[in-house]
């Protein structure tokens, strides 16, 4: 089958192109007589054995290779969310789950019992997930018909029960002077004896059960004693003459004559019935009651049932292990003490509420476990009515929801994050925008103002470097949750990428007027780094220290070794940071300040960049504040290495050599974006010129034959992978290829250098990047 299929349009590929992982999977589905399927790709292409075939119905063959949501789209709600869980590395299971679905060209209930297992391909990210599954709809179905006959069979005996109260009693005297009992015809028909009497008790006493005539006659005994004589009410079995075996239940009241010592019992009447089938009835009671308690006990959650007044009469053991209580304590309204208390009055008047309208019920609540704690659970409820219509109460199920409670209350409190980083980022981006909008309206106005004009220059250059600076976190955060982050360690002394970043920030600190005080051993202190993420690590302090200090404040950076750990420790006299934000102020999106007015920007990242990037070099650090206006400190701690550093010999790219003059093509859908890198081109004595799209690209490469081209990726019509393609098919390999894009992430470098590029540079870029491109050898450029 999978051999014949057409794959040309499945988001899988050809079969022979599969990554060996996928092909190891579908290998042991086709050999496994159960059930599955897999699901692979970003659109988790589809594909099963014959077992699971059945289970598609008129959906196969087509499914083959579809995406997973297209095949099972009316039920896509409620798996969909259990495959995401799988793609992010979590197996999960569950058994009679419940799906409507449309196989047979109509819509039918069903339940399934399934796993959903997460499949890595070879370098371990996971590319897709696998399912092994078997329908149990008809065991449920059965189940439930089962459940449905043990309530008609609990009915019936109660019906049996309410038809022997109404019928006829068979009425007896007995003499016990002379032995004889006299009764009706209704007596002699219970015990099987022809006519009404009188009969000699040995008569009847040979009818009875030898194992009840003790009993029997111990009963006798005992109503008949002249003193304090017991009540008399006993049941029994008798043997009739046709051997049938038949239970009884007899009740009197002797008659007694004198007094004292000399009262004895002159006559003992009553009534017998026949009870037998109230006590077969009894017996499936029991027997219904015993199977109940059991399925009661092996289901996961609570059950419990309620008497017409709304009193608990039953509480499933599970109940018990959860909350501790006693069933003394628990049932009637016992079991609401158990709640949290400023849940119970609520949920106790919903509660009554509910059994006083007899509707249903559903609600959540904290329930007090065992150990004291509290856990979120769900209540759900309806009632029930006897088979005569009679409304018999509440019966219901409670479930432990905490996980999915604390998972909702996860995502709503990042759902609020995100929306706070949202409008933080809207503002932190428009406050470079507003002065470099603001001097590029003035600017025509300073041309005799060459002072001026140079100040203005060097802010939009200050604040073109801020908007990089957001840009580059927000990447680096993106790398960090896909863990794409790899260090480049190499043997340094620490005071290199401490004067690295305090000269990057130097200009910074003085913005604010800041006093900044570095304090570095007067030894090398080895450590085992990478040389730029550190000096991001203490850029980024140093930023912080000076954002949220008040303009002419003092900054203290000291470097020093204790034990076996290089300690850093950036200290300000700023705005300080709360005692219970201590640790949060490394979460993701976190703001100790979070009112509008508040003085310092910031997307609330760069301490969670630092966290990570010292977590990676096997390091810590920490944050500690006295509190609001008590200034701040933040101290990192790396593992001291042995041995001289490799020094680090930094690049000077302010005095950058002249290069060749040759003809270089820049093409870019945005023409402000390609006319202003033309200018900065021929500003390095290039022969450059500009197109904006793919298809006046090739037409211009005939014409201008184009030495070196910048291209955007994301253009209509043709991209930039596209035009790369293109112009590698035509002019071979010759040509300098540049991509110059926005998107920055190391999968778009790589997608770069497969079309063809030779270089992969991220907007805005730099004289010294290009200049860096230009001077790069030709063996360099693949790598």
């Amino acid at each position: 089958m999978m051999r014949g299929h057409d794959w040309s349009g499945s988001p899988l590929g050809v079969p022979h192109q599969w990554p060996q992982t996928l092909r190891n999977v579908v290998s042991l589905l086709l050999r496994s007589s159960f059930p599955m399927f897999v699901a692979w790709g970003p659109r988790l292409g589809f594909l099963y054995n014959d077992a699971y075939a059945e289970i598609l119905g008129a959906k196969h063959p087509a499914a083959l290779g579809r995406p997973f949501e297209d095949i099972w789209s009316e039920i896509w709600d409620d798996v969909g969310p259990l495959a995401q869980r799988a793609l992010r590395g979590e197996a999960t299971y569950v058994e009679n789950f419940p799906l409507v679905m449309s196989r047979r060209g109509y819509d039918e209930q069903t339940w399934f019992t399934f796993s959903y297992s997460p499949v890595a391909d070879e370098d371990g990210t996971i590319s897709g997930m696998y399912c092994v599954c078997t329908e149990t709809t008809r065991s449920v179905v059965a189940e439930a018909a089962r459940e449905a006959q043990t309530q008609r069979l609990a009915s019936l005996a109660e019906q049996r029960q309410l038809a022997l109260d109404a019928a006829r009693l068979g009425w007896w005297q007995y003499d016990p002077a002379t032995g004889v009992v006299t009764h009706d015809e209704r007596y002699g028909q219970i015990y099987g004896l022809d006519g009404s009497g009188p009969r000699h008790v040995d008569e009847i006493s040979r009818l009875l059960h030898p194992d009840d005539a003790p009993r029997l006659w111990a009963a006798v005994q005992a109503a008949t004693q002249p003193t304090e004589p017991e009540p008399y009410a006993v049941q029994y079995r008798i043997m009739r003459r046709d051997g049938t075996v038949r239970w009884l239940e007899a009740r009197g009241i002797p008659t007694f004559e004198g007094r004292g010592a000399s009262r004895f019992v002159a006559s003992f009447a009553g009534t017998v019935a026949d009870v037998t089938e109230s006590r077969l009835a009894e017996e499936v009671l029991r027997a219904n009651e015993a199977r109940f308690r059991l399925m009661a006990d092996a289901s996961p959650a609570s059950l419990w049932l309620t008497d017409p007044l709304g009193a608990c009469t039953f509480l499933s053991h599970q109940w018990y292990e959860f909350t501790g209580q006693t069933e003394q304590e628990a049932l009637g309204l016992g079991w609401t003490t158990a709640m949290h208390p400023d849940d119970q009055e609520h949920a106790r008047r919903l509660f009554l509420e509910a059994n006083r309208t007899r509707t249903y019920l559903s609600m959540e609540y904290r329930l007090r476990t065992a150990d004291g704690s509290y856990r979120w659970v769900m209540d759900l409820g309806r009632p029930w009515y006897s088979e005569t219509g009679e409304y018999a109460g509440m019966v219901g199920v409670v479930f432990d929801i905490d996980a999915r409670k604390r998972a909702e209350e996860a995502v709503e409190e990042a759902s609020r994050r995100k929306d706070q980083f949202l409008a933080t980022l809207a503002h932190e981006l428009r406050n470079p925008l507003a002065p470099i909008s603001n001097a590029l309206q003035v600017w025509p106005r300073l041309e005799r103002d060459p002072e001026e004009a140079r100040r203005l220059r060097e802010m939009m250059e200050r604040q073109v470097r801020q908007m990089i600076r957001l840009i580059d976190d927000l990447l680096d955060v993106s790398r960090i949750t896909r863990g794409k982050i790899e260090l480049r360690r190499e043997r340094l002394d620490l005071s290199t990428p401490i004067r690295s970043a305090v000269e990057a920030m130097q200009p910074f600190i003085e913005s604010y007027r800041h006093a900044l005080h570095v304090e570095l051993p007067a030894q090398p202190l080895y450590v085992d780094a990478d040389l730029g993420r550190l000096v991001q690590v203490f850029g980024n302090l140093l930023h912080n220290a000076a954002k949220f200090t008040g303009r002419g404040g003092r900054i203290v950076l000291k470097a020093k070794q204790e034990g076996d750990a290089a300690v850093v420790s950036i200290r300000d006299n700023g705005s300080g940071i709360p005692r219970d934000m201590l640790r949060e102020v490394f979460e993701m999106f976190a703001q100790a300040d979070q009112t509008l007015g508040r003085a310092h920007g910031g997307l609330g990242i760069g301490l969670t960049l630092v966290e990570t990037l010292v977590a990676l070099h096997d390091g810590t650090v920490e944050a500690r504040s006295e509190g609001p206006g008590q200034g701040s400190e933040f101290i990192v701690r790396l593992p001291v290495a042995a041995g001289p550093a490799v020094e680090a010999v930094p690049a000077d790219d302010r005095v950058l050599p002249l290069l060749p003059t040759r003809r270089v093509l820049v093409v870019d859908d945005v023409q402000s974006s390609a006319d202003t890198l033309v200018l900065m081109l021929q500003f390095m004595g290039q022969d450059a010129r500009a197109v904006y799209d793919g298809a006046a690209a090739l037409e211009a490469w005939r014409e201008f034959a184009p030495e070196v081209a910048f291209v955007d990726i994301a253009m209509p019509g043709m991209d930039g992978y596209g035009l790369a393609r293109r112009i590698r098919e035509r002019w071979g390999p010759s040509p300098l290829l540049v991509a110059l894009t926005g998107f920055g992430q190391e999968d778009d470098r790589r997608r770069a250098m497969e079309a063809g590029f030779d270089f992969h540079l991220v907007k805005p870029t730099t004289i010294q990047a290009v200049h860096q491109v230009f001077g790069a050898p030709r063996a360099a450029r693949k790598a």
